[in-house]
């Protein structure tokens, strides 16, 4: 089978306006790949961040709609994914739990390509959204 569905979820305890703060603002991901060069092209949905990582090719991932009220956005990697899928989408949302926390919900879908299957693709995309989300951690918990 070569769809891929991934859906990761993780809790936090920091209010949900505290985590959107950094997740809301698509432009910036250098909370999770310090160091690294993005480029912000364009605002709001339709916008760009071209992500350079050393010796790639430029990763752009496409902002195709953000609800700030909702805490939520979904967003496309028309060029550059370095994993082997294509047609990827991502929905990224988070809800409260209890008084003074939330959960990340991310999910993507897409199809495996060359001689992997949907689920191992889904394996190797599930292990760099693990890591940004335990960047996502140690970013809140600095304060």
């Amino acid at each position: 089978m070569k769809n891929m569905n991934l859906k990761l979820e993780r809790d936090y305890a920091f209010a949900p306006a505290k985590v959107w703060a950094v997740l809301g603002d698509f432009g910036n991901i250098g909370w999770a790949a310090p160091g690294v060069q993005v480029d912000k092209i364009g605002d709001g949905p339709g916008m760009i961040r071209r992500i350079h990582m050393p010796g790639m090719e430029p990763i752009d991932e496409v902002l195709e709609a953000i609800d700030n009220d909702a805490h939520r956005f979904s967003y496309t990697i028309p060029r550059g994914l370095p994993m082997p899928i294509t047609d990827y989408r991502a929905v990224v949302e988070l809800s409260p739990i209890g008084d003074n926390g939330c959960r990340v919900h991310w999910s993507a879908v897409g199809v495996a390509t060359g001689d992997f299957t949907g689920d191992q693709a889904a394996e190797i995309l599930a292990g760099a959204y693990n890591q940004m989300l335990d960047a996502l951690q140690a970013h809140l918990s600095q304060g």
